[in-house]
């Protein structure tokens, strides 16, 4: 079984632009929701923390079952499978998995479906009788999404498998879109509900959008479900501790969501916009990486010795680090005229922009260390260990949300956002004590991550000069040209420094943009 030569420009540089793109849509998307929303003034089908608030079980349903579950058993099985040339077993495989998958997830739906009530006491049992009502509405429909996803998950997958990126790049674009046009046509007229058919909308086509790369992959689909077959068998017993590590991450979700239903209107509007923020950077920089990684490591998992896996994980932290750290500076500085520019409008007030920018710059603090999360979590799955990364991610949960609930009484959202930040930190620092007692080796540079910081350090003085110096035009186009403008100098500064301190990974920026140019 050949790997298709799909990719046209350098697969992790395309992911990044990709999830650039979409993350320009999903600002695009959440301006629309706040310019029509608002946050703490939201009523009736206007209530924004409604439409947040549904997606809860939705989201702990595909999260848990689907998104990191199948990707965890499903390619490094059928990664063995293609190395060995085993073609009509990857084939057979591939297609039991997606029967099996669609079978467990819509009786989980259905029951999901008839239980919507209960469970939204679950997630939002601070809400007032209107909005408790209207949650469990649209909760049932957010349940078709999983069924949809979990097509896109196996397709998205086999890409991963076959080191293809191209079309899967495109499914967050899509996703959004269909969330958008929902806002623009529908918004007006149903409130939130519009929004969540628009919510289904994109899962629609975004799997849609997969299909070209099944033929292009040469994908042969095959009648079967069989649960005794024993790949099947390895890959659930992979999935159940994974299920478990995913589910007490998005549980804590749950629960922050239920403690934020307590709090004024708005509070759960809030969080997530500040949480959509905090992961722009995420999604463009850590996803990429870890995504394009996985294959990779997977394959050097399998080696006689941990040496040239532990080499490969430490090469792509220190190159997430490289681009994280300045990032995470640039945000906290910048905060206050992102949030202005992007959020500022409409229904939504300058209390609301304010509260957003408290919340996101305590999520901001541990944006590094979340950033790692998925890449070690990642090479724990490479060598089909999925229960480390539950220890992990079960102790920072359970601390996270504890810290929440003591901190929300005094401190409200922003309480919610230190148990986040207080969560990520913890996982971090267990996921990297067990990964180096599995490699016997540290996987982090300490001494160059230090240069890393400190040249951050200098562009963030750089840059909170030239804020002070350079007045916040009025305009919407002239705040998006001075967004730009100060990124870019900071940029520059960083890129500068990273030379005259021969940071090795500088070369990453050179050696991609050369890969691009000779495509």
């Amino acid at each position: 079984m050949k790997k298709p030569h799909l990719n046209i420009i350098p697969p992790t540089l395309l992911l990044a632009i990709s999830a650039l793109l979409s993350s320009v849509l999903g600002v695009v998307r959440d301006r629309l929701l706040a310019k029509t929303f608002g946050a703490t003034s939201g009523e009736g089908l206007f209530n924004l923390d409604t439409y947040y608030a549904a997606f809860k079980i939705p989201d702990l349903l595909y999260f848990i079952l689907i998104s990191g579950a199948i990707s965890a058993s499903f390619i490094p099985i059928f990664t063995q499978y293609k190395k060995a040339g085993e073609t009509k077993k990857a084939w057979q495989f591939a297609s039991n998995m997606l029967h099996l998958m669609l079978l467990i997830v819509s009786v989980i739906a259905l029951v999901a479906f008839i239980f919507a009530p209960q469970l939204t006491r679950l997630v939002a049992d601070g809400f007032e009788p209107e909005a408790f009502e209207l949650t469990v509405r649209l909760m049932r429909i957010m349940l078709l999404s999983p069924i949809i996803l979990t097509f896109s998950a196996v397709f998205m997958s086999l890409q991963d498998s076959f080191k293809t990126f191209f079309y899967r790049a495109l499914f967050p674009l899509f996703y959004n879109v269909g969330i958008i046009v929902s806002i623009l046509f529908f918004a007006r007229d149903y409130g939130v509900v519009g929004v969540t058919w628009g919510v289904i909308l994109g899962a629609l086509i975004g799997m849609l959008i997969q299909l070209p790369a099944l033929k292009q992959i040469s994908y042969k689909h095959m009648w079967l479900l069989d649960t005794q077959k024993s790949d099947i068998r390895q890959a659930l017993k992979m999935m159940v501790p994974r299920t478990l590590s995913t589910g007490m991450y998005q549980i804590s979700q749950v629960f922050y969501t239920r403690i934020a239903s307590f709090l004024a209107t708005g509070s759960i509007t809030i969080i997530y916009f500040a949480n959509n923020l905090y992961t722009f950077p995420l999604s463009i920089i850590a996803v990429s990486f870890s995504i394009t990684s996985f294959a990779t490591l997977s394959e050097l998992a399998v080696e006689k010795t941990p040496h040239a896996f532990a080499a490969e994980i430490k090469r792509v932290m220190q190159q997430v680090l490289f681009l994280v750290i300045p990032a995470t500076i640039g945000m906290m500085l910048l905060r206050e005229p992102i949030i202005n520019t992007l959020l500022l409008t409409g229904e939504f007030t300058a209390q609301d922009a304010t509260l957003t920018a408290q919340v996101l710059i305590v999520l901001l603090l541990s944006l590094f260390t979340h950033s790692l999360n998925l890449l070690l979590v990642r090479g724990f799955f490479a060598f089909h260990d999925t229960k480390r990364p539950f220890y992990a991610n079960a102790v920072g949960a359970v601390a996270g949300v504890a810290l929440a609930y003591l901190l929300s009484d005094q401190w409200g959202m922003v309480g919610i956002g230190w148990g986040m930040t207080a969560s990520n930190l913890i996982t971090f620092s267990i996921l990297l004590i067990l990964m180096y007692l599995k490699v016997k080796t540290p996987v982090i540079d300490y001494l160059n991550t230090g240069k890393m910081l400190l040249i951050s350090l200098v562009m963030g003085l750089g840059v909170w000069l030239a804020m002070d110096l350079i007045p916040f035009p009025s305009t919407l186009f002239l705040k998006f040209l001075y967004l730009i403008l100060i990124s870019l100098m900071g940029g520059v500064i960083y890129l500068c420094l990273a030379w005259l301190f021969k940071i090795p990974e500088r070369k990453m920026i050179y050696h991609q943009l050369d890969r691009l140019v000779k495509k």
